[in-house]
């Protein structure tokens, strides 16, 4: 995918992301989308990013618990209290909060968390519409996104999650379509 530089460009990675997403998800059977990740103890199968997630709903739930973050980071921009991305207990280790975000929903089931990324995709969605051209890709447009553009903050949350999770899924059927 070429490199994203204006405000369309980012809404329609955002939507058609999502969309191969659920594509993906439906193209599993049953037993694909409750069977357990196959490859989690392999880094280089899935990426530490998602060493955390033993299965779909793990996965979305991952997804949707950093676009929970993209939300209050935004929020505090606009309410005057820029705040860093990141909790500051997890800035030097995020892979921490990355298991901790997926450990805090091992009840929630896979409807609630298809429910949950569902709201916060079209959230994401609209709160990069409500950004100018000028605000989404001017780097360091916002004291705390340093040297980073605002679009890349919501291609980090959205777009680039999305396509790794199908990634994943990729995987997961292949891998277990070898043990039966």
């Amino acid at each position: 995918m070429s490199k994203i530089t204006t405000k369309q460009e980012l809404l329609t990675a955002i939507e058609d992301g999502y969309t191969k997403l659920n594509d993906q998800i439906g193209k599993m059977t049953a037993e694909e989308i409750t069977a357990h990740f196959s490859f989690v103890a392999d880094p280089k199968k899935c990426g530490v990013r998602w060493q955390y997630d033993c299965c779909l709903r793990d996965l979305l739930i991952h997804i949707y618990e950093w676009q929970v973050l993209q939300r209050f980071f935004v929020q505090n921009i606009r309410e005057g209290h820029p705040k860093d991305y990141l909790p500051d207990e997890y800035r030097k280790c995020y892979h921490e909060m990355d298991k901790m975000l997926v450990e805090k929903h091992q009840n929630t089931s896979l409807e609630e968390a298809q429910r949950r990324l569902q709201q916060t995709h079209k959230e994401m969605l609209d709160l990069a519409e409500s950004f100018t051209e000028e605000e989404l890709f001017t780097k360091g447009y916002y004291k705390n996104t340093y040297t980073t553009s605002m679009a890349a903050y919501f291609e980090s949350v959205t777009s680039s999650p999305y396509a790794q999770a199908v990634k994943l899924l990729q995987t997961h059927q292949k891998n277990l379509k070898k043990v039966r």
